[in-house]
């Protein structure tokens, strides 16, 4: 595998790497929670990285490109060729991102949101690693995918458990 390849597989697993350690550490409560910020903010980070990779390398910065490849990929998995999951991709991104901003810029305010937007935010980010590191990966890498997108969900169960099910909300 050469460099650039390296580079561009590299980031987003490191993306994922991140964001599990992250949803581990929020589900064991307040703390660990404050703990797992760094980790939260650098998978997103690492995801942006991935993409600005993924442009460079691949698209030659250019969005119709992207929009080809993703209708490319997305058609040899489902049979319908769509490219606007290149779009659901800038929305995750820009939610990731803000998401941690929000952490560090407002701790306050980020802990005591809406249960519902929390929840919403985490869960849109594990539907697009399932999406990305399971349904759209291949070999191995879909079972690492798999492991780690079945680790997250089962520490959000166990903080369910703990709290008795009353918020996976941590910050």
């Amino acid at each position: 595998m050469e460099l650039p390849d390296l580079a561009l597989r590299g980031t987003i697993w490191l993306s994922l790497l991140a964001w599990v350690v992250g949803e581990g550490q929020r589900s064991l409560g307040p703390e660990p929670a404050r703990r797992g910020r760094g980790a939260w903010t650098s998978g997103a980070l690492a995801a942006v990285l991935h993409s600005v990779l993924a442009f460079h390398l691949r698209y030659d910065w250019s969005h119709g490109a992207a929009y080809a490849d993703t209708a490319r990929q997305t058609a040899a998995v489902t049979g319908l060729s769509w490219g606007g999951g290149i779009l659901v991709n800038y929305a995750f991104l820009a939610a990731w991102t803000t998401d941690a901003l929000w952490w560090w810029m407002a701790p306050v305010s980020f802990r005591q949101r809406a249960r519902l937007l929390d929840r919403a935010v985490r869960g849109f980010v594990w539907f697009m690693f399932l999406n990305g590191a399971v349904v759209f990966a291949r070999g191995w890498m879909r079972a690492l995918g798999a492991a780690a997108v079945l680790a997250v969900a089962a520490a959000w169960y166990r903080r369910a458990c703990s709290v008795g099910g009353r918020s996976i909300t941590a910050g």
